[in-house]
């Protein structure tokens, strides 16, 4: 029951702030009730005129401003802050875009540590492979197709250092995605 009691100012609140138009209906509609209460007291007791009457509903218009006002405010106040939602799901958003990034050129700079060293020592090889089968073409074509390789090892490690964003390619069902240099360098 406490629970319940606790839970109405919130429960209210946001009705309100959700529906201003009902919170400037009752404002209207309870002044208007208590003029009309008052001009009949006053006719029952003392008699009324044309003034008491005017007297009594002057406010009638200021009210209605009142009210139209608050839900305009109401308005702004709820477009706001959904606005300032929507800026901090962004930031938040870019914030871990931001790690994903730094994250993954660590990495790409471990891989690179790890296997720019083997890639020195196939470069390495090769050169000296060509040289010992330059009369052999088959295997000079094996040797290029091989140092090909190697080259595009070393640029895609390269590539994925230097890249300011990444998209996310999709590899298999069993696999998932994978990161991916972005189309346009």
């Amino acid at each position: 029951m406490i629970k319940f009691l606790r839970s109405i100012p919130e429960y209210t609140t946001a009705f309100f702030a959700r529906y201003p138009a009902v919170l400037s209906g009752y404002i209207i509609y309870c002044y208007l009730f208590i003029s009309i209460m008052r001009l009949f007291y006053k006719v029952k007791h003392q008699g009324a005129s044309l003034f008491d009457a005017y007297d009594i509903f002057s406010a009638a218009p200021f009210m209605w401003l009142l009210a139209v006002s608050l839900v305009k405010v109401i308005e702004y106040r709820t477009k706001l802050h959904q606005h300032e939602t929507q800026q901090l799901v962004h930031e938040k958003e870019l914030q871990i875009k931001d790690t994903q990034l730094k994250t993954m050129h660590e990495v790409v700079k471990g891989l690179q540590h790890q296997i720019n060293n083997p890639l020195a020592i196939i470069a390495l090889l090769i050169s000296k492979t060509k040289r010992s089968v330059k009369d052999n073409q088959d295997a000079i074509k094996n040797i290029e197709s091989i140092e090909q390789s190697a080259n595009s090892i070393a640029q895609a490690l390269e590539d994925f250092q230097r890249a300011e964003l990444y998209e996310t390619d999709h590899i298999g069902s069993l696999e998932g995605k994978i990161a991916a240099i972005p189309k346009e360098s």
